[in-house]
């Protein structure tokens, strides 16, 4: 009797216990789910409360950026007018070419005129100077026209961009005009180097030293080559910023509306120039609106009349963006022209090869370039 009250003690004991487990678990369970609740509340009014502070504070920036829109504009002239604000007569007919690229952030329509100020500028300060391998013993313009030939077909092989082909021969000029004891078993490492240089500056990913150890013929070492770089950037006072022609091309390619076949043909022109000493001295925006000229003057024209320069193809916005008229342009338009006729028969080819192939548009093979026109432009003589 005793063990059995014992057991059923127990047993009661047991359920009871059950009984309180399970109400704490349903206590504790109803706690949670207020608990939740409550969070969710919360978060749902903290959520509410953000949104509603975003959509001002977005108000307010929108509101901010549109005083500033409104005032950056008050104090900027439109292009083309005079001080009083009418058009100037030199640019009737003149078109703001960036009008239709505001929506576009990589193209800078707000101050890309800006830009071009400053390089502008920059050509002026950084000039090569007129028979600038005065004084060099060793070095000769024939000798630099090999250098900057066999650098292009370097150039080409690496599938290297004109912005490295350009920069390379700019670095070349501006050292050699400064460094006058060049000597002769050496140039064709400042021509090595400053194409390194010029990879360095220009691409994501440089071509590797021993690339031009290699194309070199192994001649010099890797380090003969970073010698002559810190020797050249010394030189030079470590200035790469110096424009290219190829910088001011694409802009007066996109002031003349051109096709891709003037725009080549104007690259096309660039290349030979750089080869002839006689127009090192030139500035780069001077040689890409010379090149343009001319290739709108081939291209848009009728080549098979020998009817010369036509100057109704540089109009009011070419002559606005490029600080050039016609007139300025036909002496130095006419001794590229000269250039491009000779090039099947030149001596160094690596130019005329390279705008022979495809991905140039076939462009030195075009009959624009042995044409009536081109004669005629050639025999006509300009002063400069």
């Amino acid at each position: 009797m005793g063990g059995r009250t014992l057991e059923m003690q127990g047993k009661n004991a047991t359920d009871n216990l059950n009984q309180i487990k399970k109400q704490k678990l349903r206590e504790a369970s109803q706690e949670v789910k207020t608990k939740r609740v409550a969070l969710g509340v919360l978060q749902n009014r903290c959520l509410t409360r953000d949104i509603a502070a975003k959509d001002a504070a977005q108000k307010d920036i929108k509101d901010l950026k549109a005083k500033s829109r409104v005032d950056t504009h008050v104090k900027k002239e439109p292009l083309g007018t005079t001080a009083n604000g009418s058009l100037s007569k030199k640019f009737e007919g003149f078109q703001d070419i960036d009008a239709n690229d505001k929506r576009n952030l990589f193209l800078v329509s707000e101050y890309v005129n800006e830009i071009y100020d400053y390089l502008y500028q920059v050509e002026k300060q950084q000039p090569i100077f007129k028979d600038h391998l005065a004084g060099q013993r060793s070095v000769s313009p024939k000798m630099r026209a090999v250098l900057i030939d066999w650098i292009n077909a370097v150039n080409l092989q690496f599938h290297l961009t004109a912005d490295s082909f350009q920069l390379a021969v700019a670095i070349i000029d501006r050292y050699l005009q400064v460094v006058k004891d060049t000597k002769r078993n050496y140039f064709q490492l400042v021509g090595v180097t400053a194409l390194f240089i010029a990879t360095k500056y220009e691409r994501l990913c440089p071509v590797g030293i021993e690339t031009f150890v290699y194309v070199s013929d192994d001649t010099y070492t890797a380090r003969q080559i970073r010698q002559m770089e810190l020797q050249i950037l010394k030189a030079i006072d470590f200035s790469l910023s110096r424009p290219l022609p190829i910088h001011f091309l694409r802009r007066y390619s996109k002031a003349a509306g051109a096709t891709n076949e003037q725009h080549v043909m104007a690259k096309y022109f660039i290349e030979l120039a750089a080869l002839t000493y006689d127009l090192a001295s030139y500035r780069p925006s001077e040689i890409a609106a010379a090149s343009m000229f001319l290739s709108l003057n081939l291209l848009n024209g009728n080549h098979r009349e020998a009817t010369g320069f036509n100057d109704q193809h540089w109009s009011a916005t070419l002559s606005f963006y490029s600080r050039y008229s016609a007139s300025d342009l036909r002496p130095i338009s006419r001794k590229i022209a000269k250039l491009a006729r000779n090039a099947p028969q030149a001596k160094l080819k690596a130019v005329y090869i390279k705008y022979q192939g495809s991905n140039f548009h076939k462009i030195a093979q075009r009959r624009e370039l042995s044409s009536p026109l081109i004669d005629y432009i050639i025999g006509q003589n300009f002063r400069k």
